[in-house]
């Protein structure tokens, strides 16, 4: 729900100030609104009972892990910065790794 709100709802603001568009920032919000997606269609699949859905969820969860550490590095080395503290963007990746490695470890454990 977070990353659905932030990437959808938030309204976060894709320019500088100087009118032009910021590609990390524009990166981060479309790597929420990505995660959203993912993250919607596997519990759709969670709700009607399918095998794979732990499995989903994983991989889900595994790409926006990938995403946002992508957007971690890059904002440590850009000039522009997010709104976001790189600190909490940090404990996001780690937290979310940690839920992907578990979701996907699990979700193959389904499929023996």
């Amino acid at each position: 729900m977070l990353f659905g709100y932030y990437g959808f709802l938030a309204g976060l603001d894709t320019h500088g100030s100087d009118g032009n568009p910021v590609a990390l920032w524009i990166t981060f919000v479309w790597t929420l609104r990505g995660a959203t997606v993912l993250l919607a269609l596997s519990t759709v699949l969670a709700i009607r009972n399918a095998p794979r859905s732990m499995l989903a969820y994983g991989i889900s969860v595994a790409l926006a892990t990938a995403g946002l550490a992508a957007v971690f590095l890059w904002d440590t080395m850009s000039p522009d910065s997010l709104a976001v503290h790189p600190v909490i963007l940090l404990v996001l990746v780690v937290w979310n790794g940690y839920c992907a490695l578990t979701a996907i470890r699990d979700g193959l454990a389904e499929l023996r």
